[in-house]
């Protein structure tokens, strides 16, 4: 009885601490699964200018910097906190001319930055075009000669004007 035991009761343990593996392996990876945050595509992102911007003083290709306005919450859990950093760059600036000419502003909101290093591609653009003042260089045109020297409006946006950008694709964070 004792030769018969001994085999069975080595090859329950082995089966039990088998089992007993297999089990904590599988945990593991469903906690790492759950664990995955996905920001979703399309995902609404708040940027605010961190500093005036003017369409006289901007180049082509010049970089504006924004902070996240919103912290970015998915399951009812912030993901990107409020102050996060968001670039951009400028796609068309003019300034201002005489004859009422209009100025030109516009721009890409571009990438959001994580604490950990990681980048998000946004995409978001505005655009500000005004309108020239020709009803009153005309005006000043007949009464005096020098009115045709009165500029155009120029395109400004100040520090805390928001602006919507959205999470181009899904992106996993980290």
């Amino acid at each position: 009885m004792k030769k018969i035991f001994i085999p069975f009761a080595i090859l329950f343990a082995t089966m039990t601490f088998a089992q007993t593996q297999i089990e904590s392996t599988t945990t593991n990876v469903e906690q790492t699964t759950a664990k995955k945050i996905i920001l979703p595509e399309g995902t609404l992102v708040k940027a605010s200018l961190k500093n005036e911007i003017r369409g006289g003083k901007m180049q082509v290709g010049n970089q504006i910097e924004f902070t996240l306005n919103q912290p970015l919450v998915i399951a009812d859990q912030v993901v990107v906190p409020q102050g996060a950093k968001i670039l951009g760059s400028v796609t068309e600036a003019r300034s201002s001319g005489v004859l009422g000419r209009k100025g030109k502003l516009a721009f890409d909101i571009e990438y959001l930055y994580l604490d950990n290093g990681q980048v998000v591609k946004l995409t978001g653009q505005s655009a500000k075009n005004l309108k020239g003042s020709g009803v009153i260089v005309g005006v000043a045109a007949a009464i005096n000669p020098l009115g045709l020297l009165i500029p155009g409006k120029g395109a400004k946006f100040e520090a805390g004007t928001v602006f919507d950008a959205y999470v181009a694709k899904d992106t996993e964070l980290r």
